[in-house]
């Protein structure tokens, strides 16, 4: 058809045109001059669409007396003219065609039908000319919504309420399950869902279903949604209709409350606390807890409600599969973990001024361990978790509060703690060399600082200032003991799991014959700052000589006979004192007043020749305390 419109009818090529303008003089004069009203374009339109459509009631009511005209034409995608002036709130045209006998419930192809669109042009004339002519009130599109369930998600009260009164049902579900009622909550018209609630309560006996509870296909119910957005008069007024708050959705387990914990809203909660049965939540500490969600906000309040309404935070549970997925263990490690306190789930960001608040009224920094330094059957400890997260401020706080930096498990090979440390310090590693040449060239410089001991302590001071930041150093502080990880055990070597297999795993060396220079003196580094924090370790195990060259080996084991001394212990203990008040460490010793040759001891001359390797691996960015 011609996209333009002519001024001059007798210039027209076709009645729709002449309808589609309004020209109802120029459209009488074609049909009257035998022109045909039967007549569609490319869309199926026929004249009498495009009068609807433009609102030209005097041209839709003229074609309408022509006996070739069929008020039902539809057109490709099914729609009648009676629809498409529905959808454009054209009243007067939208009575026309009804007196012309137009059927008022044929919808498109979507399932759209002109009770629908009227509801949608937010046309109360339309809407009360299509209901009083008998239109299907409860007639679904393909989402399976109604023109009630489009009226709530609108927002429109006064239509909503129209539509009840005329018949409209309010328990029929769309295709994912939702009621009306549910698209006004999540909509948060608050008048909206009034309306449906004081015609529900009066009309009770009429309904198939309890509406205020009816839940969608996941088991979310009106009032969880509500409790998920923030809508608190709404949750208010769903609690004094009925609503039942310990309806759990299906896949999570949660129900409003710990929705409304989640999202944030204090006035949800604290409208849900009193109707909320805790003792659903007696059992674990599930990833929708109550307690682990209210413990990642930066306020204490959700938290202290929960405790005033007698929700114990202090015991160790359970963990769903959830949580034994997302804190797994490393290999080798016990997979048995089911069970933990509330200090375990508190995310790697989350602030810590809940934590802080439960550890200050209470709550042990060990769990439920009873000394802190033996693994208690399947718990896992706070420790632990915190480092798995990688909530470094969070460890801090633990070990502020007596958490202590010693655990053992049966079939480890030494201190799980300090080899948790170790491995999370060495993710922060970087990768020498972007390009064969650079990586040539750190190797070169690494070699050489190795081999040569110059006395310049300027490297290993460079990583001690990173310490603040480091899980090993913070551990061994706290009076963490590393000189377990180099152990025997018998004819095996060391125990099923241990230092050795997890120097292999994080040096991403697969065997032995695939080490090069570079991968042993990372290793190298490694185990003589273990030693230089070691007590009593008079040899190493043959599992860890195995890892490095023979030389290196024959240094190392140097370095190990000499922790066997009071030098050493006194060292430690200087070290651990300084260890909070001194940002360099350096300047730390030499304040001490002790003659120069103690000085130097202190600060680690064993690890000179490993200083450039140390800085550049141990090297981490900050961390906010």
């Amino acid at each position: 058809m011609d996209n333009k419109y002519e001024d001059d009818p007798q210039q027209y090529k076709t009645t729709g045109v002449a309808a589609r303008v309004g020209d109802l003089m120029g459209l009488q004069q074609m049909v009257w001059n035998g022109r045909p009203v039967d007549v569609f374009d490319n869309r199926g339109w026929s004249p009498l669409h495009e009068a609807a459509h433009g609102g030209f009631s005097g041209c839709a009511e003229f074609l309408l007396r022509q006996p070739e005209t069929d008020p039902d034409w539809r057109t490709h995608n099914n729609e009648t003219a009676t629809l498409i002036a529905a959808r454009h709130g054209h009243s007067t045209c939208l009575r026309a065609l009804i007196n012309a006998q137009a059927d008022i419930n044929i919808a498109t192809n979507e399932g759209f039908t002109p009770l629908y669109e009227a509801v949608r042009s937010r046309s109360p004339d339309c809407i009360r000319l299509l209901v009083k002519k008998g239109a299907d009130l409860n007639c679904k599109a393909y989402t399976g919504y109604t023109a009630l369930h489009q009226a709530a998600i609108m927002g429109r009260s006064q239509i909503v309420s129209y539509l009840l009164q005329q018949g409209a049902r309010q328990d029929v579900q769309c295709c994912n399950g939702l009621t009306p009622l549910f698209m006004a909550v999540q909509s948060g018209n608050t008048d909206t869902v009034r309306v449906f609630l004081k015609h529900g309560a009066a009309n009770a006996k009429d309904l198939k279903k309890d509406v205020v509870n009816l839940p969608a296909y996941d088991n979310a119910t009106p009032l969880l949604i509500a409790a998920q957005e923030g809508h608190s008069d709404i949750v208010d007024l769903l609690l004094d209709h009925g609503a039942d708050a310990n309806i759990q959705v299906t896949e999570t387990r949660a129900g409003p409350l710990q929705y409304a914990i989640y999202c944030g809203y204090e006035k949800c909660v604290a409208s849900l606390i009193p109707v909320t049965d805790m003792q659903l939540f007696a059992n674990d500490y599930g990833l929708m807890h109550p307690i682990v969600q209210a413990i990642k906000w930066p306020t204490t309040t959700m938290l202290k409600s929960l405790m005033d309404a007698d929700l114990d935070p202090f015991d160790t549970r359970g963990m769903d599969g959830t949580q034994r997925t997302e804190l797994r263990i490393r290999e080798g490690l016990p997979e048995r973990f089911g069970k933990g306190c509330v200090l375990c789930h508190i995310p790697g960001t989350a602030p810590l001024v809940c934590a802080r608040y439960l550890l200050d009224h209470g709550l042990s920094a060990n769990g439920g361990q009873a000394n802190g330094c033996e693994a208690n059957g399947h718990e896992l400890p706070p420790l632990i978790a915190a480092m798995i997260r990688g909530h470094h401020p969070l460890l801090c706080l633990l070990l502020e509060y007596g958490a202590k930096p010693n655990i053992y498990f049966d079939h480890v090979g030494g201190n799980v703690a300090m080899l948790y440390a170790l491995h999370y310090d060495l993710q922060f590693w970087s990768d020498f060399g972007e390009n064969e040449d650079e990586e040539g060239k750190e190797s070169a410089a690494m070699a050489n600082s190795f081999t040569k001991d110059n006395g310049n302590s300027s490297g290993v001071n460079q990583w001690l200032s990173q310490r603040k930041q480091s899980y090993l150093f913070r551990l061994f502080a706290a009076g963490g003991e590393v000189g377990s990880l180099f152990r025997e055990n018998g004819e095996g070597g060391l125990k099923q799991w241990g230092l050795s297999q997890m120097l292999l795993n994080d040096l991403n060396v697969n065997d032995n014959e695939g080490k090069n220079e570079k991968s042993m003196l990372r290793m190298t580094a490694v185990l003589a700052l273990l030693l230089c924090l070691s007590h009593n370790v008079e040899s190493l195990p043959s599992a860890l000589l195995k890892l490095v060259s023979a030389d290196q080996a024959k240094e190392l084991n140097t370095i190990a006979g000499r922790t066997n001394t009071l030098a050493q212990l006194c060292r430690h203990h200087i070290f651990r004192r300084l260890f909070m008040h001194e940002d360099n460490l350096e300047k730390g010793v030499a304040s001490l007043g002790l003659p120069q040759t103690v000085c130097d001891y202190l600060l680690f001359p064993e690890l000179a020749p490993y200083g450039r390797t140390l800085s550049t691996l141990l090297a981490q960015k900050p961390e906010e305390e």
